[in-house]
């Protein structure tokens, strides 16, 4: 363990951080931030204040807010009604506001602590957003468990980021009044492990619970399939080098282990396909999270271009009397664009200017440039329509459009389509004033008429939504298939080669193991000589065996005598054996690379030493290295073969008969 740094240190580390930590706390009260709920700008109102003004014109304690913002996915009146139901279940008083505006994703909590001190009455407070995968709620002098129900929902995953907004509300009310949400609250088994909430996360990938599911859930195909190829392609080249291995040495029976590999080529090949085909069937038969978007009517490709007209209209009746309008929910006051309505008051042709949030789920979906075509439908009158998509803590968006006016033709669109281009330091005061300076070069063209708004001209054919399977195909496919999945299974095979490594360390150097071994050889030994018949072929040779191991095993024996007794025990038992090949190749030599394998398949004078058939594969180096190593006095190991005991020398019995007193005293038995 290191040694825990010295005071000193510490000290040393603090001074010299203490000049840019001095610079990040005078920097960072003069940086501009995102407005949050009570911010508001200059002379304008907070979110939360508009907001609670809206909940006041609603019915005490049943006060739903669906805001314009909402009106291109659903139809408003349809959506506060389906949240009146959902939310009058619950026998509490609830201030319920649904907008897609402001978009900032840090909007909630804070937006319902200020919402509720300026409601000021008890019950329960929502804020519903498109897009945010989780209902916002808090919860005012009223008995509801609102934080175990979040924590539930967001463990089950129960919404995406395409819910739909009635959707949302009624299975969070009904997961506020389950019975059993107590027991649902309960940690889950993520939560204690290390990893555990990213566990969580590639799960519900997999499960096609997110929008990255499907490239999820291809990259883990691909490993699987890239896995399974390399696997059983080393099968086969180890299955293939084994068998000629075999033939090279004379070996004409099956190579030890090599059924083993013909089923786990057949195993893995199963397990690889299986896994693919189901990997393919769940994305085929699963919804997708997109798959439950909400999507309201289509754009329509003919003026106003929207799919509602409540906000255009309630806007055009303002702009009749004053061509700025400036939405309480902007990101700038009327008072701060005071210049701009001077520059536009009285300005002829008249340029008719709206300032206001917008989002994809709105009636224009989102785009200046197609409200605008929307105003002068409304009101019917030629000038240049301009919109401000203007938002707290962002850069405002700016387009026009011209009506029965035109600009020369060396200014081109582009002034009126981007204004703003990469200037993300502008303002909406600045941005408009630029625009007015190009706008003062506009003339009267009473049959010009401009052209259809960009989004719509490209609308008007959406683009195919990509297929599941190209879906299942994106991402990292590639580089799983071929490369991480052979990595993976290289990295497995090696991690079994490491297991079969210590197994194989373990059967040269038992140790420990032989005592236990040799009282189940021997007890194995006996039962066989009491069990057989007197007539029995090779029970005496067995009685003589079985007598020797018992007298050995009842002395002190060493190591080497521990393996003798198992070699002459597992002898005895075969001698007896039913089967007549068995018995008859009792008495062949036992692999002298380790006694312990069993009966040789090579041995004679063709060959060095007898060795069983796993060992005749091996090279003469890993036959040196696999020999079996027994412990010598007065410390240490050697192997059996250095040994100068009568068990070396007879093959443990087979080239020479053993006798129990040599043995004994081999091993100082008194």
């Amino acid at each position: 363990m290191r040694p825990p740094f010295p005071a000193t240190a510490v000290r040393r580390a603090l001074s010299f951080l203490t000049v840019p930590l001095l610079a990040v706390l005078v920097v960072l009260p003069a940086a501009p931030a995102n407005a949050g709920p009570e911010d508001r700008p200059e002379g304008g109102v907070s979110d939360a204040e508009y907001f609670a003004g809206l909940l006041e014109q609603r019915p005490e304690g049943e006060a739903v807010v669906v805001h314009e913002s909402l009106a291109g996915d659903y139809d408003l009146a349809e959506l506060e009604r389906s949240l009146n139901d959902s939310f009058g279940r619950l026998d509490v008083p609830y201030h319920v506001v649904a907008s897609a505006v402001p978009e900032n994703a840090s909007w909630g909590r804070p937006f319902l602590s200020a919402l509720q001190d300026r409601v000021g009455e008890p019950g329960l407070y929502v804020l519903l957003k498109p897009g945010a995968s989780r209902v916002q709620a808090m919860a005012r002098q009223v008995d509801l468990p609102v934080e175990e129900a979040d924590r539930v929902l967001s463990w089950e995953s129960a919404f995406t980021y395409y819910t739909p907004l009635d959707t949302m509300a009624d299975t969070f009310v009904d997961t506020l009044t389950a019975p059993d949400l107590a027991e649902r609250a309960e940690p889950r088994w993520y939560a204690a492990l290390p990893a555990g909430w990213w566990l969580k996360h590639r799960i519900d990938e997999l499960g096609l619970r997110t929008v990255s599911g499907p490239a999820a859930l291809g990259e883990a195909t691909a490993v699987t399939a890239g896995m399974t190829v390399t696997v059983w392609l080393l099968l086969t080249a180890v299955r293939s080098g084994r068998r000629g291995r075999a033939t090279a040495v004379g070996l004409t029976a099956r190579p030890p282990g090599d059924r083993a590999l013909a089923a786990g080529r057949t195993l893995v090949l199963l397990a690889g396909t299986a896994t693919v085909a189901a990997s393919l069937i769940h994305l085929n038969t699963s919804a997708l999270p997109k798959e439950e978007e909400q999507v309201g009517p289509p754009r329509p490709s003919l003026a106003p271009y929207v799919t509602s007209t409540v906000r255009v209209d309630r806007v055009a009746a303002q702009m009749r009397d004053d061509p700025l309008y400036v939405d309480p929910l902007a990101g700038e006051s009327a008072e701060a664009l005071s210049g701009i309505a001077e520059r536009v008051a009285g300005i002829e042709p008249p340029v008719y200017t709206a300032v206001l949030p917008m989002s994809r789920s709105d009636e224009s979906g989102g785009d200046p440039e197609v409200f605008a075509h929307a105003l002068h439908h409304a009101m019917d009158e030629n000038g240049v329509f301009v919109v401000v998509s203007a938002e707290a803590g962002t850069a405002p968006e700016v387009k026009a459009a011209l009506f029965g006016v035109a600009l020369p033709e060396e200014a081109g669109r582009y002034p009126l389509t981007d204004v703003t281009g990469t200037r993300f330091d502008y303002t909406a005061a600045q941005a408009l004033d630029e625009l007015l300076d190009e706008l003062e070069k506009v003339s009267a063209a009473p049959e010009k008429e401009p052209p259809v708004p960009s989004w719509i001209e490209w609308g008007t054919e959406p683009a195919p939504e990509p297929s599941k399977l190209s879906e299942f195909a994106s991402g990292d496919f590639g580089k799983a298939l071929f490369a991480v999945g052979p990595l993976s299974a290289l990295a497995v095979l090696a991690l079994v080669w490491s297991a079969l490594g210590a197994v194989t360390r373990m059967d040269t150097v038992p140790g420990r193991l032989l005592r236990p071994r040799a009282d189940r050889a021997v007890r194995r030994a006996a039962k066989a000589v009491q069990k057989a018949p007197a007539d029995r072929a090779g029970l005496d040779g067995a009685l003589r065996e079985t007598d020797a191991a018992m007298a050995v095993l009842g002395g002190a024996p060493d190591e080497l005598d521990l393996v003798g007794v198992v070699v002459l025990a597992d002898r005895a038992v075969r001698r007896l054996d039913s089967d007549p090949d068995t018995a008859a190749g009792a008495g062949a030599p036992v692999c002298m690379v380790n006694p312990l394998h069993g009966p040789s398949v090579l041995h004679g004078p063709r060959h060095r030493q007898p060795v069983c058939a796993s060992c005749a594969l091996l090279s003469d180096r890993m036959r040196e290295r696999r020999t079996l190593r027994v412990a010598v006095p007065p410390g240490g190991r050697r192997p059996h073969l250095e040994l100068d005991r009568r068990w070396v020398v007879t093959g443990y019995g087979a080239g020479g008969r053993l006798d129990a007193e040599d043995l004994m005293g081999e091993s100082h038995v008194r």
